[in-house]
């Protein structure tokens, strides 16, 4: 027993001479003999900005001079499959935002993955964003402001009144709602259409031809960054003095 313990404690000695004998760096230069990975710079600040059936998409450029272009893979919750498409990158682009429009785009939610690509073919790692689409069925959920009456009690100036608008938040802070389009014809029978805010209650019918239609609109944005204006239909009041 005394001799195989023996033997064990040489054979333990000898394994662990032979790899104190190897240089500090030995397997740190079996690293460098098969390269370090180059990854270039991916982009950053990567959003999709909403509008209706359509959006852009926005990112800061990296500074990294070997960048010539990036791939965007864009996914709809619709479709298992994403669509891809290669967008260059000029010199003079390298550190700055750069927007892409995307259109043709169904009402869904968006995710979309971009990487930043050299002339040698590299490719960065991931960056990715996702984002709702607005379409058809928002604008089915926006619901016009109420008509009131016609104000006509300044003989020189007439006024469509609509219905208070409750709940506002305040001036200032973002409210889908943002104004209500109402247009006449004047006396010279040339179109107008004044605007409004969700704060204001009348509309000014200044130099109205009567008898004549009133027709008005209300317009939204589902979010503050959309980059379209969603209307509901024209609702129409006769007018006569």
């Amino acid at each position: 027993m005394k001799k195989i313990l023996n033997y064990m404690l040489i054979v333990l000695g000898t394994v662990l001479l032979t790899y104190s004998c190897k240089p500090s760096d030995y397997y740190y230069g079996e690293y460098l003999k098969n390269g370090e990975i180059y990854y270039p710079g991916r982009i950053d600040s990567l959003s999709i900005i909403p509008g209706n059936q359509r959006g852009i998409l926005r990112f800061k450029v990296t500074t990294d001079p070997k960048v010539n272009s990036v791939r965007v893979y864009l996914r709809s919750s619709l479709s298992p499959t994403a669509e891809v498409k290669n967008y260059p990158i000029e010199a003079s682009e390298h550190g700055k935002v750069k927007l892409i429009t995307l259109d043709a785009l169904s009402e869904a939610t968006y995710t979309a993955n971009v990487y930043s690509f050299t002339s040698q073919g590299d490719s960065s790692r991931s960056v990715a964003s996702s984002q709702f689409i607005y379409g058809q069925s928002y604008i089915r959920t926006l619901v016009n402001r109420s008509f009131s009456k016609f104000d006509k009690a300044n003989a020189n100036e007439h006024f469509l009144v609509l219905a208070r608008e409750n709940n506002l938040p305040r001036q200032g802070t973002f409210y889908p709602m943002q104004f209500t389009e109402v247009t006449y014809r004047n006396n010279s029978g040339d179109s107008t259409t004044v605007r409004i805010t969700p704060y204001e209650d009348f509309a000014s019918l200044k130099n109205i031809v009567s008898p004549s239609t009133v027709k008005y609109r209300t317009v939204y944005k589902p979010v503050q960054a959309s980059i379209d204006y969603f209307y509901t239909a024209f609702t129409e009041q006769k007018y006569s003095k």
